[in-house]
């Protein structure tokens, strides 16, 4: 198969939770015979941590803007068995336009951020990732968070077959290893900075550090 995405970044893993999943995911379809077309806009905050400039496979590509990558976009669309689209895509409301007035014969969305999603529509602001009309002319919609955030993608945007997509990691490079003395810790945590769940880090890891001097606590991220 051959599956067109249109994401945010897999060749940055810098500040964002998109490309270690990604990178797993598109890992596992080419060991399977499967090819992945990533088009991602080449911003500078990511060129400038750039970790990958190729994917397995498949081929990625990084364009200046949406104009200029339209054409290409489009072709490869033209024999593509999967069109997606992801949020916080660059261009997402132009990529999920272009995907689903494609012959794909799955036309997906998948949003890796469900909880900011849902939280904007709650506060009445826009989502710049999603098309004006909402994601019922998706054929499948993708959510990293399963649950009740499944029924609101149907209720609250119009999503017609929705499923759960939860991250994940690729166990080739993200897996128990021997122990560092200097990573040893009572509490760990590693993960990048946002804003929805600042609160509970504060709450649940930065508090009990403070309460407990003697005690050993451990956190690592971006940001």
């Amino acid at each position: 198969m051959k599956l067109v995405i249109f994401g945010l970044t897999v060749s940055s893993s810098w500040g964002n939770g998109h490309a270690t999943i990604w990178r797993g995911l598109i890992g596992a379809l080419a060991r399977r015979g499967h090819q992945v077309i990533f088009f991602e806009r080449d911003v500078p905050y990511y060129a400038n941590h750039r970790d990958l400039t190729a994917i397995p496979g498949g081929e990625l590509i990084l364009y200046p803007d949406w104009e200029s990558v339209l054409p290409l976009a489009t072709r490869h669309l033209a024999d593509a068995d999967v069109g997606m689209v992801t949020s916080y895509c660059a261009d997402g409301e132009d990529a999920c336009h272009l995907v689903l007035a494609s012959r794909a014969p799955l036309r997906t969305f998948y949003d890796l951020d469900t909880p900011v999603t849902l939280a904007r529509l709650d506060a009445g602001q826009a989502v710049p990732y999603l098309p004006e009309q909402g994601l019922g002319d998706f054929d499948l919609v993708l959510s990293y968070t399963g649950g009740r955030a499944l029924t609101e993608l149907q209720s609250r945007l119009g999503a017609q077959r929705t499923a759960p997509l939860y991250g994940a990691v690729d166990p080739a490079l993200h897996r128990p290893v021997s122990t560092v003395p200097d990573y040893r810790a009572d509490l760990s945590y590693l993960g990048t900075y946002a804003e929805d769940r600042q609160r509970a880090l504060e709450q649940l890891f930065v508090a009990p550090a403070r309460r407990l001097p003697l005690r050993r606590f451990l956190i690592g991220g971006a940001q």
